[in-house]
Parts: C-alpha cells; structure tokens; sequence
C-alpha cells in the first residue's frame, strides 16, 4: 500500500463540525485492475470506496466491517464495497463490463442505476448486522449518502467524492471527505460551509494537480480556519478468501448439492477473482465429513 491512500479525520470551528477524509487513489487502481472495470463502473466502485473508507472510521471493534451496497433496475444494477476497521477494502460491481460510448456519461453512474436503494451494513462480531435504507435520489454517489444520513441518521451532512481517470483506464486521483453538523453548529458556518463547497474547484482535479484531502480542505473548504485533522490509518484493497473459507462454506450446502458437484468444482471469488480448485477426491472428502454426522 502506498503512503498516500490514507484516511484522516478531525473536528472543525470549535466542535461544531465533524470531519473525515481519504485519499484512495491506489486502492481504486486495485479494484479496477482486479475487475477489469468498465469506466463507468471504475467511477461507480471508486466514489464507493471512498465512501465505505470513510465510513469505517466509526468502528471500534477488532473484526468490525460497514457494508456500502448501491443497487438499481437500470443496466448498471450496482456495486457492493465492505471496509473493516483496519481499512482493507473488498468489493465488485454487479455489472463490471457494462459499457458506455459517450465518455461524459461515465461521469453519472447513479443515472443508469435508476430506481433503487443504498444500504449501509455495520456489522460487529458475535451481535447482528444493523441496516439502513434509503431510495436513491437524484444525484449522484455523494448526493445519496448525504441523503442517508440524514434521513437514517438525522445528520446534516455534505459529502463530496471524486474519481479522475484516464482514456487508459488509469486511476489518476480518486478520494473525497465527509462533513457532518453537530447540534452545537451556528448554521451560518454551515451554510458558509456548503458555499465553499459548491464553489470549490473539482476535488479529483485537485488531487491530480497534486495537493492532498487536508490541503484542500484548509485551501477551499475551511478557508477561514479552525479545522483541525489527524492522520487516522492507511487503506488498501485486500480480501480474505482462502481455500479453507470456501470449504467451509461448502459444508453448509445440503449433501444433494455436494453430490452434484463431486467430479470436483472451481469456485471463484467475487471479491478478488481467484480461483480455487477442489478435485474430486476432495470433494468426496468433504461429501464424507457430512455423511458422518
């Protein structure tokens, strides 16, 4: 993992603002190169990574994971990333070679989502995963996020995420910040707040240019002052899967399910594609461990 796919968090104007940012430049390239992401899919799993990064900055717990899934009717169908506490991140699209002509419309993947939902899923060791849902809205990624907290949360919260690629399918800057009013916020820093976003230049060409999500958020954002942000941890594109994880979740099928599949089967992972051969003779093996029971 390279240095600058990191996660940073802070308060701002005297408590009265909550702040998170991430760079995930790296971490997109990962996702695209492993998927073989169509651009418009790229920008759709990259906003999402950013998101999912900076959402997992409120887990506490060794093993906690917050699900970000976006799923519509249209051709797109949508994306699921997962992020844990320790910032690896895992996910793939629904539809990853879904293709579009007119290069500016890869720019608003939520359009070829049509009607759907976005669920954020937290979940801790040994308790049940919470949910939250809320339609999709006009807009795009950020847009509905921020329509999720504060209609699941009842947080006034702004977002912006950005994802710049090449005619190559390079990642050339991916990244974006969260920005939530506590009660205690005088809203006339809010509204001063959003008019700086809204007037900022693009955060993915900024990041291009070279300056980092905590210069950007002092030199456009906060240019008045009074934000304070630390360094929090790195993110990467990792998965968990092995061998032993899908024999495991082999077991869990019924022995009429096995049997069908006792000439041996090649399972492949969603998450980071590999592929994991079980022969036949293991397969009668696990076919004979449930036959014990």
């Amino acid at each position: 993992m390279k240095e600058s796919d990191y996660l940073w968090r802070g308060m701002a104007l005297n408590g009265q603002f909550r702040v998170l940012a991430v760079n995930s430049t790296d971490t997109v390239q990962a996702a695209r190169d492993i998927h073989d992401l169509s651009p418009i899919n790229t920008i759709l799993m990259g906003k999402m990574i950013s998101a999912v990064a900076m959402l997992s900055l409120d887990l506490k717990d060794e093993g906690a994971e917050v699900t970000l899934r976006l799923d519509g009717v249209g051709p797109l169908k949508g994306a699921l990333v997962i992020c844990n506490n320790q910032g690896d991140v895992r996910g793939y699209a629904f539809e990853p070679k879904f293709w579009l002509e007119d290069l500016q419309e890869n720019f608003h993947p939520v359009k070829y989502l049509g009607n759907g939902t976005l669920t954020v899923i937290k979940y801790y060791p040994g308790d049940k995963p919470t949910k939250g849902l809320t339609p999709l809205i006009e807009g795009d990624v950020a847009q509905n996020l921020a329509h999720y907290f504060e209609q699941s949360e009842q947080i006034p919260t702004a977002v912006n995420l950005g994802v710049l690629i090449d005619k190559d399918a390079k990642v050339r800057a991916a990244g974006g910040f969260i920005i939530q009013q506590l009660p205690s916020a005088d809203l006339l820093n809010a509204d001063r707040i959003i008019d700086n976003i809204n007037h900022m230049p693009n955060l993915s060409d900024l990041m291009d240019m070279g300056l980092y999500l905590p210069e950007i958020l002092h030199r456009f954002v906060f240019k008045e002052g009074g934000l304070k942000l630390y360094p929090a941890h790195g993110i990467r594109y990792r998965c968990y899967c092995s061998k032993e994880r899908f024999a495991a979740a082999l077991k869990l099928l019924s022995l009429e399910e096995l049997k069908e599949m006792r000439e041996g089967i090649d399972p492949v992972c969603q998450f980071c594609n590999t592929v994991w051969h079980f022969s036949a003779s293991e397969m009668e093996e696990i076919i004979s461990q449930l036959e014990k029971k």
